[in-house]
């Protein structure tokens, strides 16, 4: 079932999961720190949102009356929605097999329904699009057919293989006509010059700086397939965009903790 966060609630989660926090002790001097950077106005505001990620699942939440002080700790469905079940360090680090999973599919142009469901699981699954009707991902195989089935698409419109290169096209060629790298490596640069030029223990308006950041990185992060290292293109600047990100956080933590 999809989980709608409002803006406010995406960013706390964000904050935990980008700062290295996970498990985010705040004490009672400290919260109008955190709660300003999410963009909570009022600690009854911050209370309703923390308890209803609670109650989705998103967070556990644990209060230590004493000190008035409380625990907050994302949890695995709560990664899960933030990062569209995409860990960008392990997609780089990760194994791949050599082969192709590749989607045809023959939707009559009336089937203008179906044919927008197919093509938003697409975007979701990071299929990179080669031409026409034919689609590669270097992911396995997960029971696709079942996912489309859900959507409500006839699966035998919709043709699954295995495939290795033949002729004289590369695994190279194949990602570069895929997937649009050059927009890519572009957005990066946009998020790239950002953080380099905006740093976020300076920020006057910390509720700016996150949204500006977010909206930057998700630009690239929806569009960027996450390749596995042997098929990652020469001038990709994901992982830099990636690791500049988490100094970024990190140095919000720093802030934050120095608060506390």
């Amino acid at each position: 079932m999809l989980v709608r966060l409002s803006k406010k609630s995406r960013r706390f989660l964000e904050l935990l999961l980008m700062s290295g926090f996970d498990a985010l002790l705040v004490a009672t001097n400290a919260r109008a720190v955190l709660y300003g950077s999410v963009g909570w106005d009022s600690d009854r505001s911050a209370e309703r949102n923390l308890d209803a990620l609670r109650k989705r699942g998103l967070i556990s939440l644990s209060e230590e009356r004493v000190t008035g002080s409380w625990v907050a700790e994302i949890t695995e469905k709560g990664r899960d929605l933030v990062f569209e079940n995409i860990d960008p360090e392990s997609s780089w680090s990760g194994s791949w097999d050599g082969k192709w999973r590749t989607i045809a599919f023959d939707l009559p142009q009336e089937a203008s329904r179906e044919r927008r469901q197919l093509n938003a699981w697409l975007r979701k699954r990071r299929f990179g699009h080669l031409q026409g009707s034919l689609w590669i991902s270097h992911r396995a195989y997960a029971d696709w057919t079942a996912e489309i089935e859900g959507r409500k698409i006839d699966p035998r419109a919709v043709l699954f293989q295995e495939s290795v290169p033949a002729g004289r096209l590369t695994n190279n060629e194949y990602v570069a006509k895929a997937w649009p790298f050059e927009k890519i490596n572009a957005l990066y640069l946009e998020h790239l010059g950002f953080l380099r030029s905006n740093r976020v223990q300076d920020a006057s308006d910390p509720v700016a700086w996150f949204t500006r950041e977010s909206v930057l990185w998700r630009a690239a992060f929806e569009l960027d397939p996450f390749l596995p290292d042997a098929l990652t293109p020469s001038g990709y600047r994901g992982k830099e965009a990636w690791c500049l990100r988490k100094e970024a956080y990190s140095a919000w933590r720093t802030r934050i903790s120095g608060e506390a």
